[in-house]
């Protein structure tokens, strides 16, 4: 598989994964949503899947729901996250 095609295809699963995640968190409030620690914890969960997320292996998974979870509170962020070519934002009124 080409770098294009992954890339393709990330794109298109976190399409799809990274929304419902916003959607999950939206009724949260955007401290909780941003808190340190929970950003940390993915942090050290894509450490751990580093390029099986890609490349395949028994971390991918794991890593892939990581990728989509810290997009999606990063989301949150005043003008949202411009990531792997994409742009996520959460509406404004969210995490109130």
């Amino acid at each position: 598989m080409t770098e294009s095609s992954k890339l393709s295809l990330l794109q298109a699963t976190l399409s799809v994964a990274v929304p419902l995640r916003i959607e999950e968190l939206r009724h949260k409030p955007l401290a909780e949503i941003l808190d340190p620690d929970v950003l940390s914890s993915i942090q050290t969960r894509l450490g751990e899947a580093r390029e099986e997320v890609l490349y395949g292996g028994k971390a991918g998974a794991a890593g892939f729901n990581a990728v989509a979870d810290a997009v999606a509170r990063l989301a949150f962020l005043p003008g949202g996250i411009e990531v792997f070519g994409m742009h996520f934002a959460a509406r404004a009124e969210a995490g109130r």
